[in-house]
This record gives C-alpha cells, structure tokens and sequence, in this order.
C-alpha cells in the first residue's frame, strides 16, 4: 500500500514537470508570437466582457436560488402532510436538498454580482467609461439582498432555525451545530476538502496563473501576488485557534 502511495506520488510530481514544461514553452511560443506580430495584450479590453459575464452569472445564480427555495418549500409542505413513510423520506431529502442548492446558488451569486459591481465601479472611476453593466449591477445588489431575505425565511420554516440579516461567525455555528450528526460530519470533511485543495491546488495555481499573466503583460502583477499570498497565509495562520483551544 505505501509502495502504491509513493509511485502514485512520484507520478503525479513528474506529471506536474512535463505539464509545467509544455506550459512554459507554450507561454513563451505565444509571447514570441504576439511580440514579433507587435500584439499588444491589453488587459483594460476585457474589462467589459469580464464584468458582463460576472453579472449575467449572478442573474442565472438568482434565478436558481429563487427556484431552489421554492422547490424547498414545496416538499416541507408536502411532508408536513404526508403520511406515508416512503413519500415523507422523499420529501425530506428533497426539501434539505433543494434548500442546500438555493444556498450555494445564493452564495454565487452573491460573489459574481459584487465583481460585476466593483469591476464597473473601477471601470467608471479609473478608465472614466460608462456602462450598462453598472446599472444593473446595483439592480442585482437589490435583488440579492431580496433572496438573502428568502432563504433566511425558507431556512426558519425548513429547520427551524432563525439566522440574522447580519450573521456573525457564532451565529453560522449554531446554526451548524442544529443539523443532525450526520449532516455535520459530512460538512466537516466537505470543508476539509475545500481548505486542503486551496492550499495544495487553488492558490499555487493562481501564482502559476499571475506569472503567465506578468509575462504575457509585461506586468508584474504585484498587488495579485500579494493577496493571493495574503489569503494563502491567513488559511494557515486561522488554524491557530485550534491548535490552541484543544490542545491546552
């Protein structure tokens, strides 16, 4: 079994070697490319089509959330009703399943909407352009504050739970600590899993994906650098207060 581990390993480690040397020339096939044609990659082009696409996922993500929580509903009605044992399991795990959709749903959305807003504010105030996507993006925050309202409410008629506007850290715990022990368990090892690949896979990806960027530019991508580092650091140093807290 350790033999199978380490081949495992070494395979990936020179996987990782031969797609890192086939990405190196390829970047530097495609910079060569772009230099000798006098291509200027400019950034500042994208600006637009990026914030657009931010916000067209927001409004797809809205859409889906405001489906999800409906459906979520819909089944606790019907298993408050129900009295068959068959059904009432089946709208059980349907109303849990569609409210934990229209919470991820909700959670995309949220961030894409707040891109597109920033990326259209700093499109205003820095290249001094004006857009549609700016408009909208304030009509989306409504929206999402609207939604944020729903499932708050879809989540006190599920699980009887009520969580505020304004949610603190202790709050989402207790509001953890309500579901039942399997559904705990099966939180702790998703957000395990989320934490080992930003720190293995996620964030050393994006440093790959800033120095294509600087060297593609001819910009080196400071501010990026430092808060990807910033982020990677704080992922490591949080868990600290464990460390501490059991193991006195």
């Amino acid at each position: 079994m350790k033999m199978k581990k380490k081949n495992k390993g070494g395979l990936l480690f020179l996987m990782s070697v031969v797609f890192g040397g086939f990405l190196g020339g390829f970047v530097g096939m495609f910079k060569a490319a772009t230099e000798s044609h006098e291509i200027i990659l400019d950034v500042k082009v994208l600006i637009p089509w990026i914030s657009a696409i931010c916000l067209l996922i927001g409004f797809i993500s809205l859409l889906l959330t405001f489906n999800f929580l409906k459906k979520s509903r819909k089944f606790h009605s019907l298993y408050q009703e129900e009295m068959d044992d068959d059904l009432n399991e089946t709208y059980y795990v349907q109303m849990y399943r569609n409210l934990e959709f229209g919470t991820i749903a909700f959670n995309i959305a949220s961030v894409a909407i707040l891109l597109a807003l920033f990326i259209s504010v700093s499109e205003e105030i820095v290249l001094n352009r004006s857009n549609l996507t700016l408009s909208l993006s304030f009509l989306a925050l409504v929206l999402v504050f609207n939604a944020q309202n729903y499932l708050y409410k879809t989540i006190s008629i599920v699980r009887q739970f009520g969580l505020v506007f304004f949610s603190t850290p202790k709050d989402v715990l207790d509001y953890i600590n309500s579901y039942d022990e399997g559904e705990r368990q099966a939180n702790l090892e998703q957000s395990f899993r989320i934490l080992f690949q930003l720190n293995q896979y996620v964030l050393p990806g994006l440093y790959i994906f800033l120095f294509i960027i600087s060297f593609l530019t001819g910009e080196i991508q400071l501010l990026a650098f430092l808060l990807v580092g910033a982020i990677h650091i704080y992922i490591n140093v949080m868990q600290l207060p464990m460390v501490k807290r059991y193991f006195k």
